[in-house]
């Protein structure tokens, strides 16, 4: 199993801390750092709190200039509140300055007051993200695109450049849902999940497997990611509301990110709870304690 890492995007984030956790990352054997998005969200009354997060797109540029083999990622990108050609070319843009590190996670959104405040169609978002990611496929391979779709139609008579050197750009998949993972079999080069336990990540397996078996897709090389929030405690504590995560002993830690690697987790992606959520103290302490009981690889 790879090990993943979110930087220190949201709240006091700085550059500094940013430029030390990624390089630190890169030093001692993850293989990807990632980043959330969201634009806006509930100042109160809300699912998720106020936090502030700093753009995904501009962070990962910033990451990509300090580092060198680490691998960029999205948990995820939410689609359908963005033009999807100017996306695609911040994306491109992106691959081409990491040198092809970049993986996409892409989803359809669910926060609908985001959406309400931003201008765009909450209740068409699944079929225009599922309309965008084909676009993107065909901007990226073709310099003048031809595209028929219900939001954008390009008729072979305009230039996209730049594309991504190798052709295309890794999309994987975000979403708990069962219509999720079908856009991931459809139209994903993977699936990524978040804050859910290993039972739950198990039925998601399952849906997965079934989609792909009905479809008629084989999932050699379909990647499998997850992000989990854990942080140290006395004692096994599993916290609720919006982050749903784990807090134990460092050994128990260890235990559960093995539960997800038996289950096929090829990545976790791990994100820090807790009273004390400094990175890099976390990381002083993961890296000690809990990273060397993993098995990664």
């Amino acid at each position: 199993m790879k090990l993943g890492i979110h930087l220190p995007q949201k709240g006091g984030g700085t550059a500094e801390e940013i430029a030390r956790v990624a390089t630190r990352a890169e030093q001692t054997g993850y293989s990807s750092l990632w980043v959330s998005d969201h634009l806006l969200v509930p100042e109160t009354g809300g699912t998720i709190p106020a936090i502030e997060i700093m753009d995904p797109i501009p962070t990962l540029a910033y990451a990509a200039a300090i580092t060198k083999t680490i691998r960029l990622a999205t948990s995820v990108l939410v689609v359908p509140y963005r033009n999807p050609i100017h996306l695609a070319k911040e994306l491109a843009t992106l691959d081409r300055l990491c040198n092809g590190r970049l993986i996409v996670g892409a989803a359809s959104g669910w926060l609908e007051a985001e959406f309400d405040a931003l201008g765009a169609s909450f209740a068409k978002r699944g079929p225009f993200t599922d309309e965008a990611i084909r676009l993107w496929r065909e901007l990226w391979s073709n310099p003048t695109p031809r595209f028929d779709g219900e939001f954008t139609k390009l008729a072979g008579t305009m230039h996209f450049g730049p594309r991504p050197a190798a052709g295309k750009i890794p999309i994987v998949i975000g979403g708990l849902s069962k219509r999720a993972c079908r856009r991931a079999i459809e139209l994903g080069d993977g699936w990524h999940g978040s804050r859910m336990k290993p039972d739950e990540i198990a039925m998601r397996l399952g849906w997965l497997k079934e989609i792909a078996a009905r479809k008629g897709r084989s999932l050699d090389g379909f990647a499998v990611s997850h992000r989990v929030y854990i942080g140290f405690a006395e004692r096994w504590t599993e916290t609720g509301g919006y982050v749903q995560g784990i807090m134990a002993p460092p050994r128990e830690l260890a235990d559960y990110l093995m539960r997800y690697d038996a289950l096929g987790i090829e990545e976790i992606l791990v994100t820090p709870i807790g009273a004390d959520r400094g990175l890099e103290k976390f990381l002083d302490r993961f890296d000690a304690e809990v990273k060397r009981h993993v098995n990664i690889h």
